[in-house]
């Protein structure tokens, strides 16, 4: 495991636009104020609330999923609050959310700064900064940046957050036994244990619930980094378990998660490679226990997640 020196819930260094690409709208008439106020100076404002690693523009071979998109200079998406760019719009597969700012520029005009975030199931995000004349909107400076995903944590923060959230989890979903949580569905019951945990960083979609603790690619790849405990996130995606189980050595074929399911830790047996979690929304729609035998998965992918901070992305405490 890679060492990590920052701890888990400490700021990191505010980030900052360093040589963006720009795209920009048509040019104003020449009788038009222009906006020269920069983005770094409209951003201090806000530094303290949000921060994170600044890093250098990640290019095409990054390997993560933030890279430079579209931003749709014609459409002109800032004008509308939380509305995001076109290529964004219809995805079901990130997180996000925007900060405004209000500020007076130097040429006395006022400026609007719109700050949109974007994480991607990978962890990596883009981040698109809108600054314009809210007179004319047409008058608009974008720029965007991209983030890598966090670093590997040790076992001490991984720990520190299953303290802090999943004990929360596992309290919660034990007395939900028999009862429809939520929409019913499966992510719907995830969903609602989150709601009331103040600083929790809410899922991306339906692939990812935080920081990989294990990860099992048909049992052809396995990985660990921390113990299984209650009150982590189960998903299983494409999945099909084939081998026997009870007393009489029954024969069993089940495909699980088409393309995905999810369900809380309540057991880890470590020696048997069983899982059991609370799930619901798959063969009832009523919260119960299911057990998974990990040594039987012979396709699929199955991964177990640490619930994190919102700070862990570099996002400020408040949901």
């Amino acid at each position: 495991m890679e060492p990590v020196e920052d701890d888990l819930y400490s700021a990191s260094p505010p980030r900052s636009f360093a040589s963006p690409k720009q795209a920009r709208a048509p040019p104003p008439p020449p009788n038009k104020p222009l906006i020269k106020q920069s983005l770094d100076l409209n951003r201090a404002a806000v530094a303290g609330v949000r921060r994170s690693m600044d890093l250098n523009r990640m290019s095409m071979d990054s390997g993560f999923i933030a890279n430079d998109v579209d931003l749709a200079v014609s459409s002109q998406w800032w004008t509308v609050k939380k509305s995001l760019p076109p290529v964004f719009s219809s995805r079901k597969d990130i997180l996000t959310e925007s900060e405004d700012t209000s500020s007076i520029s130097d040429t006395n005009q006022p400026v609007v700064t719109r700050e949109l975030f974007v994480l991607f199931h990978d962890y990596s995000q883009t981040i698109i900064a809108a600054q314009y004349n809210p007179k004319d909107p047409s008058d608009c400076q974008l720029e965007q940046k991209h983030e890598g995903p966090p670093a590997r944590l040790r076992q001490d923060q991984l720990e520190d957050a299953h303290e802090r959230f999943g004990k929360r989890v596992i309290e919660a979903v034990s007395v939900r036994q028999n009862t429809i949580v939520g929409d019913g569905t499966p992510q719907g019951l995830i969903l609602e244990l989150l709601k009331p945990l103040a600083g929790v960083l809410m899922p991306v979609g339906t692939r990812a619930y935080g920081a990989v603790v294990y990860s099992n690619m048909a049992n052809a790849s396995t990985q660990q980094f921390d113990e299984i405990r209650p009150g982590d996130i189960v998903t299983l995606r494409n999945t099909r378990f084939q081998g026997k189980h009870g007393s009489m050595h029954t024969k069993y074929t089940a495909e699980v998660g088409k393309p995905d399911h999810m369900g809380v830790v309540a057991e880890w047996d470590g020696t048997k490679k069983k899982l059991r979690a609370w799930e619901q929304g798959r063969e009832s729609k009523k919260v119960k226990l299911e057990s998974f035998k990990l040594d039987d998965l012979r396709s699929g992918e199955v991964k177990i997640w640490r619930l994190m901070p919102r700070s862990w992305v570099g996002w400020g405490e408040g949901n």
